[in-house]
């Protein structure tokens, strides 16, 4: 430039721009589908977030640099184009080509652009209530013919109605496109009014999926619906503010899920699906703040993680739950209509809610947003510790919960000193639905209740708040009484959390495992699905560190015996108009029967399969086939899985082609496993989105860990190239195979992968990182407490 720009002057820049259509999964791509005459089918689609709009145009590609965009697209007959924007114009060119001219888009960020040039078929919704807004579904032919597209339909328009009246403030667009592409690495991504999904995250049938699948298209719509405001009308000024985009998704779209299928208790499930996840990392060394300082696109890509989708989720809900439905949505319309079209940050959404905040006795007396910063600009939570002193009182005290007891708890340095402002409820026996409320100051060392020396007590009542809960042996021996006397006076989320935390304390020798593992003596009379679901994910760790041990026997056994009681009362067909959670707590019934060895559950599964593969007719029930299939395959030799590899190959339905391939996960035969490796990174028959998925499958198959986890040592340089550092699925892989180590051999194997791969980790840097500190965690557990687990075990197979 000859001179300095001038403020408020509009200027040209002129470049020269060259991009590929490779098929690589960001930007600008390829993607491919065979049609029901056996004609491929190219496509060309975008995926732009986080960093990957520069690959498809030159452009200021960071989230707070918004601007207005025209876009035309040329295209040939039969395909057509779309964007963001409805189509202006359509006009003949030179050749066979035509250009689509775009409607100019509203001010927005780069990653939120989006077109595609396709020939797909489409079904179309429309809202009912406020401001007409179109919902278009597109697929491919054959998916819309079958009816795939239909649900997705009904359901777009009734989930963008319950945000407009939610954020009480209108969809800023007139159309919003929901458009599955065989080709995609997220599970879908939230361009304004145009939303691209893989298609096992749009397409459902009911003939042929299961409700776990029904439920995910449910929720991951309403996770991206929910976007079109929190990212989309408001952006976070940077990605280390990302949460502000995915944790407010991740919780809304419980909520927004919950508006069109009111059964299924979503409130409940995401005790399990959100809250011990987040949980469960954010107790590592490794983990990081909800706000983190990142720089480059390979950092960028890291915190796509469970701290900001489900740890910011749990923080926005414990906000909910404190300040009321009330203040929480007139802060949340307060924020929006401060910030629309521009760029935010997380002072402004703690300052919006203490302002809409009119019951003063709510807030903490050193302000809302100070609290509240104790959760978001350090890692970790806290640990509540409630102990009984004198008659008639108990101490409550915090500390940093950490899974490794030998990590020092002050490190890395944190502005708060990992202390917490913690708004606490809890409640007891004579008040089981009445809860006290209350803050616990980070700045105070103890603070004094008032109890009933007769009674149990349960802190973090219906566990909204972020931190977990130990107890004096006396009260958790209280609380194992009242569940095995009467369960139904302890709320069930509250029944699922105790279970968790008693496990996760006994990991870190705060809790005898004596006591914990008593507490589940009281499953023989639980029929709720979040208890039991949280329990088997608790005792979960058992199966990552004593699959090969002398203790997998009699564990087996305990498992066996604690479910029978659910197995034989739920059996294997359905009732009519059973819930969701009941279909959820038969799979749970099934699944551990079956794995663990019971003679009748496998024989249940392998005469569905074998009727199958006799009669050439499918009648598995569709929420039983991913039992069916893999137990088919574990219990069977090369024609089963040879079977359904098969039926995999020429699978038309996204989901069904998805639980297919979790089957082929699951054989014992070292050579099928290895076997099974080739094909996975041949995308010849795998597609890219799916090889890293099925790696990860593999790798929770004790009988293919070890084979997976060599390859991918071995062909490191090919994985990290294929699935590397644009990859958000990438660090699973790495999490996956490497979550059951547990001796030194395993660990100085991780060692020497960090070294030999130091300059190749990517994206993936923070979870090898993380295997690190687990893999330790796991070793000193072993030494600690697999004795102490053993011995109870075996007196229990004596004892039952």
């Amino acid at each position: 430039m000859n001179s300095n720009l001038v403020n408020g002057k509009k200027y040209t820049l002129m470049t020269t721009f060259r991009g590929e259509l490779s098929d690589g999964l960001g930007g600008l791509y390829r993607s491919s589908y065979t049609d029901d005459a056996g004609n491929t089918k190219v496509l060309a689609t975008t995926q732009m977030q986080p960093t990957d709009a520069r690959k498809a145009f030159p452009c200021f590609d960071e989230p707070a640099m918004k601007a207005e965009f025209d876009i035309l697209l040329w295209h040939k007959d039969p395909n057509y184009a779309i964007s963001n924007q409805p189509n202006m114009t359509t006009s003949n060119m030179d050749g066979d080509w035509k250009r689509t001219t775009f409607e100019r888009t509203l001010k927005m960020s780069t990653y939120l652009l989006a077109f595609v040039v396709c020939d797909f078929d489409s079904v179309e919704g429309q809202t009912d209530v406020g401001k007409l807004i179109t919902a278009t579904i597109y697929a491919r032919a054959d998916q819309v013919a079958a009816g795939n597209a239909d649900y997705a339909k009904d359901i777009t328009p009734n989930i963008l109605e319950f945000y407009q009246d939610y954020f009480s403030i209108p969809y800023p667009l007139p159309k919003s496109d929901q458009m599955a592409v065989p080709d995609f690495n997220a599970g879908a991504m939230e361009n304004w009014g145009l939303v691209i999904y893989r298609e096992t995250a749009l397409l459902y049938n009911p003939a042929v999926n299961s409700a776990s699948n029904k439920q995910r298209v449910a929720a991951v719509v309403a996770h991206e619906l929910a976007h079109q405001w929190f990212g989309n009308l408001i952006t976070p000024q940077w990605w280390d503010e990302l949460w502000l985009n995915e944790g407010f998704a991740s919780y809304l779209e419980y909520l927004g899920t919950d508006h069109v299928e009111p059964t299924w208790g979503m409130s409940e499930q995401f005790l399990v699906s959100d809250f011990q996840r987040a949980l469960e990392v954010d107790a590592l060394t490794s983990s990081h703040p909800i706000v983190v300082t990142v720089n480059t696109p390979a950092e960028i890509n890291e915190v796509f993680d469970t701290i900001s989708y489900s740890k910011g989720a749990c923080l926005i809900r414990m906000i909910n739950s404190i300040v009321g439905d009330v203040a929480f949505k007139q802060g949340l319309t307060n924020y929006i209509n401060a910030h629309k079209y521009g760029s935010v940050t997380h002072e402004e959404l703690f300052v919006a809610w203490e302002d809409a905040i009119t019951d003063d006795s709510i807030k903490p007396s050193n302000g809302f947003q100070d609290a509240m910063s104790t959760f978001t600009l350090q890692m970790g939570f806290p640990l509540v510790t409630m102990t009984r002193t004198s008659s008639g009182k108990m101490e409550i005290t915090q500390e940093r919960f950490l899974i490794d007891q030998e990590a020092d708890p002050l490190q890395p340095p944190s502005p708060f000193d990992y202390k917490w402002d913690i708004p606490f409820q809890f409640v007891q026996a004579s008040s089981s639905a009445s809860p006290t409320f209350m803050w616990l100051p980070r700045d105070q060392s103890t603070v004094e209740i008032d109890v009933n020396d007769a009674e149990w007590i349960i802190g973090n009542y219906k566990t909204v708040g972020y931190f977990r809960v130990n107890y004096d042996v006396e009260d958790w021996n209280r609380i194992t009484t009242q569940l095995q006397n009467d369960l139904r006076q302890v709320d069930t989320s509250n029944r699922g959390q105790l279970l968790n935390d008693a496990f996760t304390l006994a990991r870190t020798g705060k809790l005898d495992y004596g006591v914990a593992l008593e507490l589940t003596r009281y499953l023989v009379d639980e029929t709720e699905y979040i208890p039991w679901e949280s329990a088997l994910d608790s005792v979960a760790y058992f199966d990552l560190v004593l699959s090969r041990s002398k203790t997998f026997g009699p564990y087996s056994e305990y498992l066996l015996d604690l479910t029978t009681n659910l197995y034989n009362s739920l059996g294997w067909d359905a009732a009519a108009d059973e819930s969701i959670l009941t279909v959820y707590n038969r799979i749970n019934a099934i699944s551990v029967k079956c794995f663990y060895g019971d003679d009748d559950c496998a024989m249940q599964a392998t005469t569905r399969f074998d009727a199958w593969m006799t009669t050439a007719t499918n009648d598995i029930s569709p929420d039983l086939k991913s039992l069916v299939y893999c137990n088919a395959v574990r219990y069977g030799k090369a024609a089963e899985w040879d079977f359904m590899w098969d039926k995999y190959l020429t699978e038309k339905n996204s989901q069904e082609k998805s639980t297919l391939s979790g089957g082929l996960t699951c054989s014992r035969e070292p050579w099928i496993n290895q076997r099974f490796l080739t094909f996975i990174t041949n995308d010849t028959y795998v597609r890219k989105q799916d090889a890293s998925g099925l790696l990860e499958r593999l790798c929770g198959n004790d009988y293919a860990r070890d084979l997976v986890w060599d390859y991918i040592r071995q062909n490191w340089d090919f994985i990290y190239e294929t699935y590397g550092s644009g990859s958000f699925s990438f660090s699973g892989i790495i999490e996956s195979c490497t979550a059951a180590f547990s001796t030194p051999f395993e660990l100085s194997q991780l060692q020497d992968f960090l070294v030999d791969n130091a300059d190749k980790l990517g994206s993936g840097e923070r979870a090898v990182q993380q295997a690190l500190e687990q893999t330790q965690t796991n070793i000193n557990w072993r030494a600690n407490y697999e004795e102490d687990v053993f011995v109870w075990m075996a007196d229990y197979v004596l004892t039952t």
